[in-house]
């Protein structure tokens, strides 16, 4: 028996004891993992320079645009969820994450009611900020 040691969805590692075979066929995933990562960072985009440019041409103006102001957007939201509590803030991202209440509920050890409670604060809170924002 050997030991593996899993990150799970939180960024907690555990560990978990497995038969050799199963140890090697994790190694070997490990490995073609981490080859497909360099590659693609060697990589980066796969486009040629040339499909680049094309693609710079055909981009309107209205799409940078848009781009732009999403991007600030979510600078600016992003801004706004620094200003909760801790608490409210790791629920938030974890809401962010695709959880929903009973998952964060689950994850924190807490009841519904209080993660509900507490988001639907941070989220009005955000929604003011939001607009503080829109204002300027």
């Amino acid at each position: 028996m050997k030991i593996i040691k899993i990150k799970d969805y939180y960024g907690n590692y555990q560990e978990v004891p497995v038969e050799d075979s199963l140890y090697e066929e994790w190694v070997k995933l490990n490995n073609d993992d981490q080859r497909i990562y360099r590659r693609e960072m060697y990589h980066r985009s796969g486009m040629t320079p040339e499909e680049a440019v094309e693609m710079q041409k055909t981009d309107s103006i209205e799409e940078l645009v848009d781009d732009l102001l999403r991007r600030e957007r979510d600078a600016r939201l992003y801004e706004a969820i620094s200003q909760l509590t801790p608490t409210q803030q790791r629920r938030v991202m974890m809401f962010m994450d695709n959880m929903n209440y009973s998952d964060i509920a689950r994850s924190e050890g807490a009841k519904f009611a209080p993660i509900y409670r507490s988001l639907q604060a941070a989220f009005k809170k955000l929604r003011l900020l939001m607009r503080e924002y829109e204002k300027e």
